[in-house]
């Protein structure tokens, strides 16, 4: 699997190189810019696609339907950063499904990733049996029958009426996404489960949690966040599951405390824009 990559500030200098993935049925570049542009002087951000999704080509059936599928792409990226730049440290932050996949990250490929975002996401996702319906009824009637329902859960209805264009933007891209390649990601989060790895993760990981997510429950993070050796929970005040859109600075002010970190404690805490 290739995965689509694009460079937000290549121009700059690159000290540290910050990977960044969409949520499912999403583009990461209109999921992250305004984040990428925070950080803009801290590291080279870099947009990834998931099969399906943005530039990236759709799901090839040779992959197996699993996140370590995903992640295994996602850390040729990784490693492709460090032959161009030297050994620089590589972040990834993802949003939702590419929150899980930064979980396998973090437990496969802790010699790549000095620190890994998680965001709207945890180590379980949904229950399995949904997620196969799902990908089923997509292979069926495709991505366009999702949206009125999913801009219920991804945004609050204040944010929907004041920042209508950026939803429709945002919804532009679940409706854009390739339906097989959709539906595989649905079989992948069905299977995906590393709660029982979490104690032997020692790659650090930042939670963090909208507040109003309701797609995401706050108890399935905080077991990460307490689980994990060097995991750590931020909770950001009146954020629903697109996080990252509704709250970008308060998400990027939260990486930009654990870029070049060496070593953290668990926290907890809450943060707005």
């Amino acid at each position: 699997m290739e995965l689509n990559t694009t460079i937000y500030n290549r121009a700059r200098p690159a000290e540290r190189v910050l990977l960044v993935g969409p949520s499912l049925g999403g583009n990461a570049a209109h999921q992250w810019t305004k984040v990428a542009a925070e950080l803009i002087d801290e590291a080279r951000v870099i947009f990834v696609d998931l099969p399906g999704s943005g530039l990236s080509e759709p799901w090839d059936d040779a992959d197996e339907a699993s996140l370590d599928t995903v992640a295994a792409a996602i850390a040729d990226i990784a490693r492709g950063q460090k032959e161009e730049l030297g050994d620089v440290p590589v972040y990834f932050a993802g949003l939702s499904i590419s929150g899980a996949i930064a979980l396998h990250l973090a437990r496969d490929y802790d010699d790549l990733f000095a620190g890994v975002v998680v965001v709207a996401s945890a180590a379980t996702v949904g229950e399995p049996a949904r997620w196969l319906v799902r990908a089923d009824q997509v292979e069926a009637t495709g991505t366009q029958q999702l949206v009125e329902e999913t801009v219920k859960r991804w945004f609050t209805a204040d944010f929907r009426a004041q920042q209508s264009a950026t939803v429709d933007i945002i919804m532009e891209g679940l409706s854009a996404t390739e339906d097989h390649s959709y539906a595989q990601l649905c079989r992948a989060l069905a299977i995906h489960d590393v709660r029982g790895d979490l104690p032997y993760i020692q790659t650090p990981i930042m939670m963090i949690a909208g507040e109003r997510d309701a797609s995401t429950p706050i108890a399935n993070v905080e077991l990460v966040a307490e689980t994990a050796p060097r995991g750590e929970l931020h909770i950001v005040e009146g954020a629903a599951h697109q996080v990252t859109v509704m709250r970008p600075v308060a998400v990027a002010g939260l990486i930009r405390q654990m870029l070049g970190r060496p070593r953290w404690n668990r926290v907890v805490s809450e943060s707005s824009d």
